[in-house]
């Protein structure tokens, strides 16, 4: 295929920590499919102070050889004139898109952006229904998984297998696993660990402090030889010291203290990670730790959930579920607040009991709803 000759890439791809964990298979194939090219990034700009740049999610030096970021949304003549140039001045053949589903007119306003910029060939702009919005994939009868769509989206490049290792791998640096090497030290390296993180972007997908602390004091009981490590954003911190006083044994906040990447090394180690529908459960996903999964009902069931196989996702679906709400009055959250410590901890002890390997697969086995 010609467009496999191209030697200057550009990816357009928007989002933040799981959107891009998500996309890690498709960055692969991207990768794989222009040996040697030179490749461009162009993302957003995080949207919020606590969301990580997407360079310190997938690295530098591997799956592009630079980024531009501008802000999503923006009307700014100057601004788009200046990325046109941007585009212009790198001589990009190819632009392949991996972005969030978007309305037909939007792709076709995206199409015509980069034709001003200079770009003859174009992959993953097609128009049918299942790119334009999320639809239930028949095979499981939820709908469609993101990193499947992304991959269907990019098919033109060749099949891509979402059950092999290594389309989820970071690239981690030797660097990177020394940093985490350095935490390991205060963790130990026998003694079981659990982690979770409490943090979102959203607060319709928040269980609450009170139902985290319950959870752990629990579990402390339960679990009396584990440690506790939390991750998340710097924000996060005063939770974390008040999740802290909840869990009678040895724990850790490195909430802020490493980034994304040294996270990931972290997270491989834990036995078993709890958090909500948001990126660090697919960080930890991404690296083969069985997750238990505490979700909202915002979004339906199957897209958004973690790689994995010995996974549990708990979901409540009332008559408001898929309202896409980043904050809800009215219902108070009766989705994901409906959801039980007891139903938590029965979904935990299975993950646990589970003695079965951890396949990757393309949704969870268990999902309690």
């Amino acid at each position: 295929m010609s467009i496999l000759k191209n030697n200057k890439v550009l990816i357009y791809r928007l989002g933040s920590l799981g959107d891009t964990v998500m996309a890690l298979p498709s960055f692969h194939k991207i990768r794989n499919s222009f040996p040697g090219a030179d490749i461009t990034l162009l993302t957003n700009k995080p949207v919020m102070a606590k969301a990580a740049a997407i360079e310190t999610i997938l690295g530098s030096g591997y799956f592009f050889n630079r980024t531009i970021n501008y802000p999503v949304g923006t009307r700014s003549l100057s601004v788009l004139f200046n990325l046109v140039k941007q585009i212009r001045s790198l001589k990009i053949d190819t632009v392949v898109n991996i972005t969030p589903t978007r309305s037909k007119k939007s792709l076709l306003r995206d199409k015509l952006f980069f034709k001003a910029a200079g770009v003859k060939k174009f992959i993953g702009f097609d128009a049918a229904k299942e790119d334009l919005e999320v639809c239930v994939d028949t095979q499981t009868g939820i709908m469609e998984w993101e990193a499947k769509r992304l991959a269907r989206r990019i098919s033109a490049l060749g099949a891509i297998d979402l059950l092999d290792d290594k389309n989820w791998n970071l690239n981690l640096s030797e660097q990177e696993h020394e940093i985490a090497d350095s935490y390991n030290n205060i963790l130990g390296n026998t003694t079981p660990v659990l982690a979770i993180s409490t943090g979102t972007k959203n607060p319709s997908n928040d269980w609450e402090i009170n139902n985290w602390q319950e959870l752990l004091t629990r579990l402390s009981e339960l679990l009396p030889q584990w440690k506790l490590m939390i991750v998340g954003a710097p924000d996060e911190t005063a939770v974390a010291g008040q999740l802290m006083a909840s869990w009678k044994h040895q724990s850790v906040d490195l909430c802020g203290k490493t980034t994304p990447r040294v996270s990931a090394a972290l997270l491989k180690k834990a036995s078993i990670f709890i958090g909500h529908d948001s990126g660090p459960i697919h960080l930890a996903a991404s690296m083969g730790t069985p997750c238990v999964g505490i979700y909202s009902a915002r979004n339906l069931p199957g897209q958004w959930f973690p790689r994995g196989e010995n996974n549990r996702i708990l979901y409540k679906l009332p008559d408001c579920a898929g309202c896409g709400l980043e904050v809800c009055v009215v219902q108070q959250k009766k989705c994901i607040m409906s959801i039980t410590v007891d139903e938590v901890i029965q979904s935990i002890l299975k993950v646990l009991n589970n003695n079965t390997a951890i396949t990757p697969t393309i949704s969870p086995v268990a999902i309690q709803i």
